[in-house]
C-alpha cells in the first residue's frame, strides 16, 4: 500500500472508532479481516496512525479549535501528519485509494497553525484528559501527577500470564521464540511474561494450546494476592471476560469451587473457550441478575475468598484504550461510584468468618478507591484492613513494591497498567 492509502485507511477506521460503538482494536480487527491485502507493514503503520490520533486527540482538537475547524477523523489525521512534518500534499491527493485533495480552507490554515504549540497548552491538552477530571486526577496523584498521566498516554506493551496448570508451563519462553517472540519476565508476577512486539495471539501456538493468556501483570498479582490457592469455595464477583478468573484457576490447581459471576451472560459464557483452552475445570459460570439476587443467598457467611474486580473508570487501562478516557463522563462515574459501593456493602455478608474480601479495580482515583474501603469500612465494623506488605510476604518470596495498606499500581513506576487492590479480612 501507498502511504497515501494507509492515509486513508486509517481515516476510515477512526470514522468508525468515533461513532463509540466498539473499541479500536476490535474496528481495527474488522477492518483488516475484509482487507486480507494488506501486509504487515500496512497494518503496522495504519494501527500506528489511529494510535496516534488517539492518544494525541485532546491536542489535535484543541489545534482545530484555534482555527475554527471541525474535528473530523480527516481533519484529525491531516493535522497529526503536519505535527510530524509529513508532506501532506503527497498524501492527500485524491489519487484512487488515498484522501482527496486539500481542500482550500484546509490549505489556508496550514500556515496558521505554525503559530500555535500544543506542548504550552492548558493542562488537559497537553497531558490529554478530560477537564473535568482535573481536580479529582490532582488529588488521587498529587506529586506525581504529570508523571503518571504521561505514562498513560504511551503505548502498552503485550503482557502474557503463564498457564501454571499447562504440563509444559516450564517450556512457555521457549514455545514463543519458536515463533520469533522474544519476552522477558514480568518484575513482580512470578508466571508473567512480556513482549513489545505486536503479536497476533491466534498464530501462537502457544496460545492456542492454553500454554499462555493474555493478562496485565498488575491483573496477575491482583489474583495471586486473593490467595485463592487450597480454597474450597472462591467467588469472582465481577468476572468479565474471565482474566482473573483463569488466573485464580490456577492458583486453586483445579481444585475446589470456583464461581464466576457477572450481569451480563453473554460476556461471561465467551469465557468458556478461555477455560476450555486453558484446561480449567473448578469455574461455574453463573449469570446474576444484580448484587442483591436472591439466589446469592446460599452463599451466606460460606465463600472463602471473595474477588471484587469492580466496574470502574477504567483510568488505569488507558495506555491500552487511549479513546475510552473521552467516553467517560462526571454522570458516569457518579453512576460507577454508588455501584462500587453496593456491590461492596451487599456481597460482604457472602463472606465467611476468617474469609477475605478482596477489592480491585483498573483505577488510580482515590474516590473509586481508598475512599472506597474507608467508607466500608467504617460501616461494617467486622472487617479490617490486612496492610498489602503482609499480604504480599504470605504470597511472594520477593520483597513487597508497595507501601502502606494497599496495592496501587502505576505505569510510570511499575510498567503496568494502573491497579488498586486492598485485601480485607472478615474477623466475625
Amino acid at each position: 500500500m501507498k502511504p497515501s492509502a494507509r492515509i486513508q485507511s486509517a481515516i476510515e477506521i477512526l470514522e468508525a472508532v468515533f461513532e463509540g460503538k466498539r473499541p479500536a482494536d476490535n474496528v481495527i480487527t474488522d477492518y483488516f479481516k475484509q482487507r486480507r491485502y494488506a501486509g504487515s507493514k500496512d497494518r503496522r503503520a495504519i494501527n500506528d496512525q489511529v494510535y496516534a490520533v488517539l492518544r494525541n486527540r485532546a491536542k489535535l482538537n484543541w489545534l482545530a479549535e484555534k482555527v475554527s475547524a471541525e474535528q473530523t477523523p480527516r481533519l484529525l489525521v491531516l493535522l497529526d501528519c503536519l505535527l510530524k512534518d509529513q508532506d501532506i500534499e503527497t498524501l492527500f491527493t485524491g489519487e484512487q485509494y488515498a484522501p482527496d485533495a486539500l481542500e482550500k480552507h484546509e490549505s489556508d490554515i496550514i500556515p496558521i497553525l505554525a503559530e500555535f504549540d500544543p506542548t504550552q497548552a492548558p493542562d488537559p491538552v497537553r497531558l490529554e484528559y478530560p477537564e473535568w477530571l482535573d481536580r479529582d486526577l490532582r488529588n488521587s496523584l498529587g506529586d506525581d501527577f504529570e508523571a503518571v498521566l504521561v505514562a498513560l498516554n504511551k503505548e502498552a506493551p503485550l503482557d502474557l500470564r503463564i498457564n501454571s496448570l499447562h504440563e509444559d508451563a516450564a517450556k512457555a519462553v521457549e514455545s514463543l521464540a519458536k515463533q520469533n517472540i522474544e519476552t522477558e519476565k514480568g518484575q513482580y508476577s512470578p508466571w508473567c511474561l512480556r513482549t513489545s512486539k505486536k503479536v497476533k495471539l491466534g498464530g501462537l501456538q502457544a496460545y492456542k494450546e492454553g500454554l499462555i493468556d493474555v493478562q496485565d501483570e498488575g491483573s496477575q498479582l491482583i489474583a495471586h494476592l486473593t490467595q485463592a490457592k487450597d480454597c474450597e469455595l472462591v467467588v469472582d464477583f465481577c468476572a468479565g471476560g474471565g482474566g482473573k478468573t483463569l488466573a485464580l484457576a490456577a492458583d486453586m490447581e483445579n481444585q475446589g469451587h470456583l464461581y464466576a459471576l457477572d450481569i451480563s451472560s453473554t460476556r461471561l459464557y465467551k469465557m468458556k473457550r478461555r477455560l476450555e483452552r486453558a484446561g480449567v475445570t473448578n469455574v461455574l459460570l453463573n449469570p446474576i441478575r444484580s448484587e442483591i439476587d436472591p439466589w446469592l443467598k446460599q452463599f451466606e457467611g460460606r465463600v472463602d475468598r471473595l474477588l471484587i474486580d469492580a466496574p470502574c473508570s477504567g483510568l488505569g487501562a488507558w495506555r491500552r484504550n487511549p479513546e475510552s478516557r473521552w467516553k467517560m463522563t462526571s454522570e458516569l462515574l457518579e453512576d460507577l461510584l454508588g455501584r462500587q459501593a453496593r456491590i461492596l456493602q451487599s456481597s460482604a455478608h457472602l463472606v465467611k468468618p476468617g474469609g477475605r474480601l478482596v477489592y480491585a479495580t483498573c483505577s488510580l482515583l482515590k474516590r473509586e478507591n481508598e475512599d472506597q474501603i474507608a467508607t466500608f469500612l467504617k460501616e461494617n465494623d467486622n472487617y479490617s484492613i490486612l496492610p498489602i506488605a503482609d499480604v504480599w510476604d504470605e504470597t511472594f518470596d520477593s520483597a513487597c513494591p508497595f507501601s502502606g495498606d494497599y496495592m496501587i499500581m502505576r505505569p510510570d513506576q511499575h510498567k503496568s497498567d494502573g491497579f488498586f487492590c486492598a485485601v480485607l479480612q472478615r474477623d466475625s
